[in-house]
């Protein structure tokens, strides 16, 4: 028997606001719409708002190709396009949803105004609250006086688009108070947009063919996580993969020893180093996700900070990778996860030697050129320790000196392995990158005992008959790197170690 059907159209106020519920913040809603811009081939995108002595607004302005009536009625419309419909390669958008969503997330009322080269301009208007009173899906054909105003900027250009939003309850709620404390508070929502769209689109504000967004009175530069004009930034080879269409290419990001403090500040982003490790995803080089390791069980930690690995994806594997409707989630698909997985593994830890290496060219104390490092690592119980080596030969020296017992030694260096704060390290680390080494020599200065011992074992490596300059290296590696160390045995070496 077949199906009987029946018309059950949605509620109109129910529906509209439920679609204001998707979970966007002003800078992704911002970037929704700045998505349809770039689609539409604008080169310059502006944002501009105003607090309007309590009645704030909200404009989006773009030059791109603009839209006939026909077809901006269309756009207005829920669901304006199916997203299993096929795409242009270069479209941003997804669901048909975007505009409306975006803009019904922060506001009550949406104002659109577009023009082509070849027609008159047309406007439609969204009343959420006209929809409430009336239960009746009416889409305005004209804005409110404030709206008009707004509007009329686009008449300037010949081709391109307006978008106002205006009754702004979502950002500044249902009763607004005109006060300096309101206006402050409505402002201070912008702060964040600028550096959000900076990374988001930071690949179209860069290059030949690039484009123009400006926030306010701020023109956006491009933020760019992978630090590639900094010649210590490791660039991996490339995989492509799903078929040869996901490309995917790790970075691993310079010590911060080889960072100028403009590049450490930058590369912090919005959420910090610790935050921007991991992966990367672009949609049509638009930025979907920064930072993280999607849902792979891998933990973002200290000593990974420095890798970032890029995923570029076409608009045509959207439903693959769950890509959801503010474009801010993404879940890889089962065939690429191994690889991606595999690569990070990798990436992570080509990071942590970097993490840990010190700076200009200097000898590591751990593993560097001495056979006897300071301090030995060991594995108990599945748990990390550290221990002092006494074989250590400046360490030795230092005991021969003082002639210790050796019950002494032990229980000295006991008491100093059973203390080291490991956790307040890591601690101290995350809030100021590698603030527990490479201090300011002047800060450093070590104690005039600590260079006798340096000379020392220097004099006894050359009376051995090891060349001076093997002598000096290998003397070094004992010692906390302070030029210091060097620049009295290159005096030495100098006076033909007559001292």
């Amino acid at each position: 028997m077949p199906y009987i059907f029946e018309q059950c159209p949605p509620e109109p106020s129910a529906l509209i606001n439920s679609l204001r519920a998707f979970g966007y913040d002003l800078s992704m809603a911002i970037s929704d719409l700045i998505d349809n811009s770039i689609s539409a081939q604008a080169s310059r995108i502006s944002i501009d708002y105003d607090w309007n002595r309590g009645n704030p607004w909200i404009r989006i302005l773009d030059d791109g190709t603009g839209m006939s009536e026909t077809t901006l009625k269309n756009a207005m419309r829920l669901g304006s396009k199916s997203p299993l419909e096929d795409r242009d390669p270069t479209d941003l958008g997804r669901f048909g949803l975007g505009l409306k969503t975006a803009s019904f997330s922060q506001c009550k009322v949406l104002s659109v105004r577009s023009k082509t080269i070849d027609n008159m301009p047309a406007t439609r208007v969204w009343d959420l609250d006209h929809v409430r009173i009336t239960g009746k899906w009416e889409l305005g054909t004209r804005a409110n006086n404030d709206g008009e105003d707004l509007l009329s900027t686009l008449d300037e250009l010949k081709s391109g688009t307006v978008v106002v939003w205006q009754n702004l309850d979502r950002i500044v709620g249902a009763e607004v108070i005109d006060n300096d404390e309101s206006r402050d508070f409505f402002l201070a929502k912008f702060e964040p947009v600028s550096r959000y769209l900076e990374a988001v689109y930071h690949r179209f504000l860069t290059g030949n063919n690039r484009i123009s967004i400006s926030v306010g009175v701020h023109k956006c530069n491009p933020w760019d996580p992978f630090l590639v004009t900094n010649n210590f930034t490791e660039k991996k080879s490339t995989e492509a993969l799903h078929d040869g269409i996901v490309l995917v290419t790790p970075f691993v990001l310079p010590h911060i020893s080889n960072r100028s403090k403009r590049e450490t500040d930058e590369g912090a982003g919005l959420l910090g180093w610790n935050a921007h490790q991991g992966f990367y995803v672009y949609r049509n080089k638009r930025m979907i996700i920064q930072g993280g390791y999607l849902d792979f069980n891998l933990t973002p930690e200290e000593h990974f900070k420095l890798c970032r690995i890029r995923v570029d994806l076409p608009n045509t594997l959207d439903h693959e990778w769950s890509i959801d409707v503010r474009k801010a989630t993404a879940s890889p698909p089962s065939k690429v996860r191994r690889d991606l997985k595999r690569i990070a593994t990798a990436t992570r830890s080509e990071a942590v030697k970097v993490y840990r290496a010190r700076s200009g060219g200097r000898t590591q104390i751990m593993g560097g050129k001495s056979n006897h490092p300071v301090w030995l690592k060991q594995s108990r119980a599945g748990k990390i320790l550290y221990r002092i080596n006494s074989n250590n030969e400046a360490i030795s020296a230092i005991l021969e000196e003082i002639d210790a017992g050796e019950r002494w030694v032990r229980k000295l260096f006991h008491l100093i392995e059973a203390n080291v704060p490991f956790r307040q390290i890591i601690i101290d680390n995350a809030e100021h990158e590698d603030c527990q080494v490479d201090l300011p020599d002047d800060i450093s200065m070590p104690p005039v005992e600590l260079l006798d011992v340096c000379k020392l074992i220097f004099l006894r490596k050359v009376g051995g008959g090891v060349d001076p300059h093997m002598a000096a290296d290998f003397t070094c590696a004992f010692f906390d790197h302070h030029p210091a160390y060097r620049a009295m045995l290159d005096d030495l070496i100098a006076k033909g170690m007559k001292e």
